[in-house]
């Protein structure tokens, strides 16, 4: 039916990301970071952050009526002196059957997270800090019956000055973030235990790489299933300065652990990360991914992707395929779409509380070479 809005938060005051998560039919929850009082001094960069509250916005998103419609705050706890701004890196899990909430916070002081639980009793339980070898960022949280997982990419500067500096010289930009090195954190028990020592599921640290953390589900053996993007090089330039007759790759990485180690990784897929093209699908450069059950319980995987056609045109698809026993991708269709994902996309995933079933929804961008636009693809998949 298009798109409405149903509330505005005035001044963009907002940094990314902002989860969401339905805690019942009439429970829509948003991860909010509202600045409560604008820092005195400036950021370093000439501008000047702020200081935040976290909260989240309640939605009840069945009333069709705006007067009607209920919004409340759900004001999670957190310790005294707790020190956030609007670089948040904030992440969400939900459990839906127990009513309970795990929101990660980046505390500014050292820059690690700060978990608080809304335990089944309605009560909020600020946890110790969950510390990452280096800053890690962008979450993905799984919460269970109080057992929790945490999927997060490092995000730090460049710490290789050589590489900084050719980059610079290149790129001609001082903003200059690595995402080289993926972590995992995880509770068998938040209440009793908390969160395990984290464990580095994957680096490519060594060669001015990158890696993007897509999703995480959890099986009904308590297993996490991880997937995530794995460049060796990030860039053509880099790889021929220092890395010279290696192949720009971009691969679908996937991984599954147990009890907090890795017991298993498998590489879904390969294409190629040139500036040109693949003239084949079966080589496409991959974009983005994300898990999805299928009806009868398997774990399912939906992938884009772009390739260029017989008339040297750019080709974008998205893919599902089925999760074999063994890791490997089976039963591959393509998806229709008119104008498929390019960038990142959203699906009803269970670790946000949203039913499966024979529904895929997807929540995501499409990029037409001069601008982005956000679209909403539905799709029923049958058995």
């Amino acid at each position: 039916r298009g798109w409405t809005e149903l509330h505005s938060g005035g001044e963009a005051l907002e940094r990314e990301p902002c989860p969401i998560g339905l805690l019942g039919k009439d429970e829509l929850v948003l991860s909010i970071q509202p600045r409560s009082v604008a820092k005195p001094f400036d950021d370093g960069g000439g501008g000047h952050s702020w200081f935040c509250q976290p909260s989240l916005l309640g939605i009840d998103p069945l009333e069709t009526e705006d007067d009607d419609r209920v919004y409340y705050d759900f004001q999670p706890v957190f310790p005294v002196g707790s020190n956030f701004s609007q670089h948040s890196y904030r992440g969400l899990g939900v459990d839906r059957t127990n009513r309970e909430i795990l929101l990660l916070i980046l505390e500014q002081t050292d820059e690690h997270y700060q978990p608080t639980w809304l335990s089944r009793d309605g009560v909020w339980r600020p946890l110790p800090l969950l510390k990452f070898p280096i800053r890690a960022c962008y979450p993905q949280v799984a919460l269970n019956d109080r057992r929790a997982h945490v999927l997060a990419i490092g995000d730090i500067v460049e710490p290789v000055e050589t590489w900084r500096q050719a980059k610079f010289e290149e790129l001609n930009k001082e903003w200059d973030y690595v995402f080289r090195r993926l972590f995992y954190a995880w509770s068998p028990d938040l209440e009793a235990v908390g969160f395990q020592p984290p464990i580095e599921i994957d680096s490519v640290d060594a060669t001015a790489g990158y890696i993007r953390n897509l999703d995480l589900h959890i099986d009904t053996d308590d297993r996490a299933h991880v997937l995530y993007l794995k460049m060796p090089y990030q860039y053509a330039f880099m790889r021929d300065r220092w890395f010279s007759g290696e192949i720009m790759t971009v691969s679908l990485e996937y991984v599954v652990l147990e009890k907090g180690q890795v017991v298993g990784r498998k590489t879904l897929r390969q294409g190629l990360a040139e500036e040109k093209l693949s003239e084949s699908q079966d080589l496409m450069r991959l974009h983005y991914g994300r898990f999805h059950l299928l009806p009868d319980g398997a774990l399912g995987v939906v992938y884009s992707g772009s390739w260029s056609d017989l008339a040297g045109e750019t080709e974008s698809g998205l893919f599902l395929s089925r999760l074999a026993a063994d890791g490997d991708l089976e039963e591959t269709i393509r998806l229709s779409a008119e104008r498929p994902l390019t960038g990142a996309f959203f699906t009803n995933t269970p670790r946000g509380g949203s039913d499966v079933g024979n529904r895929l929804d997807l929540v995501g961008a499409f990029f037409d070479g001069e601008s982005y636009e956000m679209r909403y693809l539905g799709y029923e998949i049958k058995d």
